[in-house]
């Protein structure tokens, strides 16, 4: 039965996957994740060292933040939103190193075609899977609630409500989620 579910999610464009993040779907968020990992990757490998671990680590929030935020009804597409918020995102954590802007790595937006390759596809989606349980196992029941209703794109005020919480306390797991989200990502 899984792999039906995991069969049917494959399929589906990246908005239809968003609306199913939004109703806390975890094999549409894991999917989605898996489909930008490469992009992510390759753009913050462009970077050794630890700004590179940075890059790639705001470029998973950004997407997660792309999810919560994305709104089909301006015209652009998913990708093109969520791409543009990864790249924007990394940028401004590139500048904040002091180094020139100009100094970008000339790569930094070129595509990227050995992520399409079917196995390189298969371990992507193997690590996502790792990866959103490694996130599971490091938030604690109310920071994962708080982080499942954040990325479905609800506003503090809603998830304190459905939480039953202050938004001061959701503000605060979200805070705690982040620099536990940037352990797990490094």
């Amino acid at each position: 039965m899984a792999g039906d579910v995991r069969g049917s999610i494959k399929d589906l464009p990246d908005e239809e996957l968003v609306l199913l993040c939004r109703k806390d779907d975890n094999t549409a968020v894991d999917e989605l994740i898996s489909r930008f990992a490469p992009s992510i990757r390759r753009r913050a490998d462009s970077f050794r060292g630890t700004i590179g671990d940075d890059l790639a680590q705001e470029g998973f929030l950004a997407l997660l933040d792309a999810v919560r935020r994305f709104s089909p009804d301006k015209g652009a597409s998913f990708g093109t939103f969520a791409e543009h918020c990864i790249r924007n995102r990394m940028i401004n954590v590139f500048k904040k190193t002091g180094t020139d802007y100009e100094q970008l790595a000339e790569d930094f937006d070129r595509e990227d075609d050995a992520s399409v390759i079917p196995e390189n596809i298969v371990v992507e989606r193997e690590s996502m899977s790792e990866l959103y349980s490694k996130i599971s196992k490091a938030l604690s029941k109310l920071e994962l609630d708080v982080f499942r209703l954040y990325i479905s794109g609800l506003s503090y005020s809603s998830i304190s409500g459905r939480l039953g919480v202050s938004t001061k306390v959701v503000d605060n797991a979200v805070q705690r989620m982040r620099k536990k989200l940037k352990e797990v990502l490094r």
